[in-house]
């Protein structure tokens, strides 16, 4: 009976988590959807590949003449579903030999092959060092997209914006902080990931991180006010002006605001009432946790639906954490991250149902289709998601595949980091807090000086995107690993951006690259290592029992 009982507990705790999320996106839906400068970069490759599939010719010449008319190169460009398919066979192809045959690919540190020896050359040219010159790389399009997604996607101005932002924190702050040796930073790894230590890069990276909670509210002030105030007017999507897609659907039947407000409100019930009695969070713990997830939802939602990236920043979660840390949450685990899942999951959750409902706009699906298919996608997707959870906890599978920060160590190493910020025993962390100061302030300068017509170009310095990118390093995204996503995007982008055929093609190349990588996934997870079926033991492969093959291991050693 217990274990019945507990089943209920979880189940109707990730019910409530999806439909809260699903009931504020709603609401956010005229800031978020309606408007046509929220483009969300993010659903152009599957809107490429569903055009695609409908309509094989794109040019007047093959329509009138076909195939024949054209040479090979032609043929290929011009079909766009033979494009496709070329690239994803490609793609299958080449991710056997990272994620299988050749592993080394992963964190190809070339540049450290010098000199082996070097402890210097490792920690600057190394894949998790600080990659200066490109000495290493991420030769895996996996480990390339992970966490920050195709750069193919991104606008050229982002990409600039990021690499503007790597060049000088990675390249520049990061080696200043290393040689002022604070907390003895020279006899750790300048950027490798140590257990609980502060490396020179892990302390900037945490520091920018604080910095873009603040920078983002002041710069969607700035840049984004009037835009809001106008949104937050607009009642109806006839009321949105001269875009095409707003005013073809808002021929459909659309969903009124009480609709979601009455499912946020009978999904808010339902947390409070499944945690407190639960004993896994106190309500009004519940309650502050879902405000912060809803404060920072609309600002970092326009940026993401600009720039293409920030879906799954970890400013958030960092900032739950904090604030579950001084509420002295971190006494219980179930306690601490229930309160990061009803803060940090409930705002990734609302930005992705946002992405799907400007996905629906652009297809022009009903907004009631698209409301019913929500609702029951987010009942069925609960109940299998924590019946397969369920299933294995109670089956004693210890193995933890689902997680993707790797919540224990990311989340327990960050409370013993951040330990004393609040009650003045840790006083070297507690200085971190200067960052929501920093990040207050330096959007003002850049955003007065674009009022001049001579600083105009100031307009697309974006800090918030530069700092939440950034703070991916070194815990998830290795600088190696960052230099080679910049690489990639700044040159497609330089490259081919003048051409038409890039235009019509860029999207395709993502998401055939993608199709490519998650086919070769499936068939060597589960079919070969999943069976303990390993390639032969060779040069590229020799750490058979571990996931990192990078070949610069001074570069993660400590001194």
């Amino acid at each position: 009976e217990n274990e019945k009982v507990n089943f209920a507990y979880y189940f109707f705790f990730v019910l409530s988590i999806q439909f809260l999320g699903f009931g504020l996106a709603g609401i956010l839906r005229r800031f978020l959807v309606w408007p046509c400068e929220v483009i969300w970069p993010q659903n152009l490759p599957l809107i490429a590949v569903l055009r695609t599939f409908h309509d094989r010719q794109s040019t007047i010449t093959e329509k009138s003449y076909g195939n024949r008319a054209n040479s090979l190169k032609e043929r290929l460009i011009n079909n766009r579903l033979l494009f496709f398919i070329v690239i994803s066979i490609l793609s299958f192809v080449y991710e056997w030999f990272p994620l299988y045959i050749m592993p080394i690919l992963a964190y190809f540190s070339w540049m450290c092959w010098i000199s082996p020896k070097n402890n210097a050359l490792a920690q600057l040219t190394a894949v998790r060092g600080i990659a200066i010159a490109g000495g290493g790389l991420t030769l895996d399009w996996y480990e390339v997209t992970r966490y920050l997604g195709s750069p193919l996607i991104l606008p050229g101005w982002a990409l600039i914006n990021i690499g503007f932002g790597f060049v000088l924190i990675v390249w520049f702050i990061v080696p200043i902080v290393y040689g002022t040796n604070i907390r003895d930073f020279t006899t750790l790894p300048i950027g490798g990931q140590v257990s609980t230590d502060f490396t020179a890069l892990s302390l900037v990276t945490a520091f920018i991180s604080f910095a873009s909670i603040t920078a983002v509210f002041v710069h969607t002030l700035l840049y984004h006010g009037i835009d809001i105030w106008q949104q937050f007017r607009t009642k109806t999507l006839e009321n949105m002006g001269n875009d095409m897609h707003a005013r073809m659907i808002s021929l459909y039947k659309t969903v009124p605001d009480w609709c979601y407000l009455e499912l946020f409100s009978l999904a808010l019930i339902v947390a409070c009432v499944t945690c407190d009695h639960a004993q896994w969070l106190s309500w009004y713990y519940v309650l502050l946790s879902l405000f912060i997830g809803a404060l920072f939802t609309l600002p970092f939602g326009l940026v993401s639906s600009i720039t293409g990236q920030l879906l799954h920043n970890l400013s958030v979660y960092y900032l739950c954490l904090l604030i579950g840390q001084s509420l002295s949450l971190q006494k219980s685990a179930k306690q601490i991250y229930t309160f990061i899942a009803l803060g940090y999951i409930v705002y990734v959750q609302t930005l992705v149902l946002i992405q799907d409902m400007k996905l629906a706009h652009y297809i022009k699906i009903g907004p009631r289709p698209l409301f019913a298919a929500q609702c029951l996608a987010g009942f069925v997707c609960s109940t299998f998601s924590i019946g397969i959870r369920y299933f294995y906890i109670q089956s004693g599978y210890k193995k933890d595949l689902w997680s993707i920060f790797n919540n224990t160590k990311l989340g327990w190493t960050l409370l013993n980091d951040y330990n004393g910020f609040f009650d003045g025993t840790n006083l070297s962390n507690r200085d971190l807090l200067w960052a929501f100061i920093l990040g207050a302030f330096i959007p003002i300068p850049s955003w007065i000086l674009s009022r001049f017509k001579r600083f105009h170009w100031l307009n697309k310095l974006h800090w918030p995107l530069i700092f939440v990118t950034i703070g991916w390093m070194p815990s998830i995204v290795p600088a190696g690993a960052l230099f080679t996503w910049l690489a990639i995007g700044l040159i497609v982008y330089f490259s081919f951006g003048k051409y038409s055929w890039r235009q019509r093609h860029v999207y395709l190349v993502s998401a055939g690259l993608d199709l490519g990588l998650n086919i070769t996934i499936i068939i060597v997870s589960t079919a070969l290592k999943n069976k303990s079926v390993y390639f032969p033991q060779w040069w590229a492969n020799q750490n058979q029992n571990t996931t990192v093959y990078d070949s610069c291991q001074k570069a993660v050693q400590t001194w």
